[in-house]
């Protein structure tokens, strides 16, 4: 069953396919809002950070739970040179373009279809961005399809066609709390990435693809996120905590484990699989304190390489009208 309801200039889709987990997304930025799960008591409550209000969405600097794009991550400067054209981006992260620009599609209010099947339920939602929109080229028309399964399996497909040869590169933003509250410093987090991409002090990608072994990003076996937060180790540093993109081990298009995360205190458990080739991890070191407080929730953002479109050995973010975006998330 799919409840839909007004939320200010949107509206909110309340998604029940008769499991356990009940999930609500809403259409301005293809959100996701709540989601309940039982604990190992079979308490029921919410792992994701959202806001009962619409105007805290309007407000929110965070991108909390949104689809971000036309570009998730940073670009350097706000520019780039493609096919021979220089392009320059609103610079929302100054000096660089974080996430699509300010006006990015994580603030559009976004066309929905709702659909009801035997064992899965969900929404699709679809956006079409013009040529030039926040810098870009291109015309190009996102769906984000949500499915909500009965056994407790949600899936994300991200999908975007262009008229002309462009860039591309969305992500889900969802903020993970499994406690349902407080901080996730005791969460346990493991992700399948035997690299990494070291970054600089303004937390862009320098290029290199380095070897995980010895590192903070070790996060190849289970453990918890306030042990990795207190390694001395010039990256976290640099970040304010983790704030990295990890290398997902296995072939990019093929959907694979990319992380688990899990709360011993709760019993909760989530493990995302995904077809990028990368996985953002970001341990909320900026959440300002109201509503959500530093580490008050875990982003798991499987994506492209940030600043891709300036870095030659990173994979392509290029699609076409033959070679349109296809990636898909996994949540279980």
């Amino acid at each position: 069953m799919v409840r839909r309801e007004p939320f200010g200039q949107a509206n909110l889709f309340h998604l029940n396919a008769g499991g356990s987990w009940r999930i609500t997304l809403t259409n301005f930025g293809a959100a996701l809002v709540a989601w309940h799960m039982p604990d190992g008591d079979g308490q029921a409550g919410n792992i994701l950070l959202g806001f009962d209000d619409f105007q805290d969405y309007l407000d929110d600097d965070q991108f909390t739970g949104v689809i971000v794009g036309r570009f998730a991550n940073r670009i350097a400067q706000g520019r780039f040179n493609f096919a021979g054209t220089p392009y320059l981006l609103p610079r929302n992260d100054s000096p660089n373009h974080l996430h699509g620009g300010p006006d990015g599609f994580h603030r559009r209010v976004w066309e929905a279809d709702v659909f009801e099947r035997s064992d899965h339920v969900g929404v699709r939602f679809g956006l079409l961005s013009p040529h030039g929109d926040q810098g870009y080229p291109g015309t190009l028309t996102v769906r984000a399809h949500y499915r909500l399964y009965t056994e407790d399996r949600l899936t994300l497909d991200l999908e975007a066609d262009s008229d002309r040869p462009t860039l591309v590169n969305l992500a889900c933003h969802a903020y993970f709390n499994l406690a349902g509250g407080g901080s996730v410093l005791d969460h346990r987090i493991q992700v399948h990435a035997s690299r990494y991409l070291p970054i600089n002090e303004a937390c862009l990608p320098t290029g290199e693809i380095r070897s995980v072994e010895g590192s903070a990003l070790d996060l190849r076996r289970p453990q918890s996120l306030r042990g990795v937060l207190s390694r001395e180790d010039q990256q976290l540093t640099m970040a304010g905590g983790v704030d990295h993109c990890l290398v997902v081990d296995g072939h990019p298009g093929e959907l694979r484990p990319a992380a688990n995360v899990e709360d011993p205190a709760s019993g909760r458990r989530l493990r995302v699989a995904a077809t990028q080739p990368g996985v953002q991890v970001y341990s909320g070191n900026n959440l300002k304190g109201m509503p959500f407080k530093k580490h008050a929730g875990l982003c798991l953002e499987t994506q492209h390489f940030p600043d891709s479109p300036n870095q030659p050995g990173f994979p392509s973010t290029v699609i076409d009208p033959d070679h349109p975006y296809r990636e898909r998330m996994v949540f279980t």
